[in-house]
């Protein structure tokens, strides 16, 4: 919800970044936060025993839901004033999904 929340306030509600800067605080932010969503889904995937597909598929479905939710907020963005479809926060997003499965490699080598 904290990612929804903070991903559809409104345009003049945030701070302005040079388009060219992508190590701006915005896109740091946005690697940190889906790097830590997929980290925490494949951990809570791979850890129950209720659901054997989820289990199973624990990665796979967590990079595409930590993915999907990415982009749905990047198109949602459009609806808001001030806000709109940023590339460069998609990237972020995704190099940050990437980087949270691979500390759960790192760490659970599995």
């Amino acid at each position: 919800m904290l990612i929804l929340l903070l991903g559809l306030t409104p345009g003049e509600s945030m701070p302005l970044t040079n388009v060219w800067d992508f190590l701006s605080f915005d896109k740091i932010a946005h690697f940190i936060v889906f790097a830590i969503l997929c980290f925490l889904l494949v951990l809570g995937f791979s850890k129950q025993y209720t659901f054997l597909f989820i289990r199973y598929n624990a990665v796979l479905l967590a990079i595409a839901i930590s993915f999907g939710y990415g982009l749905a907020i990047e198109l949602f963005q459009t609806l808001i004033p001030d806000r709109g479809l940023e590339f460069a926060d998609i990237l972020a997003n995704s190099l940050g999904v990437f980087a949270g499965w691979f500390v759960f490699y790192l760490i659970y080598k599995i």
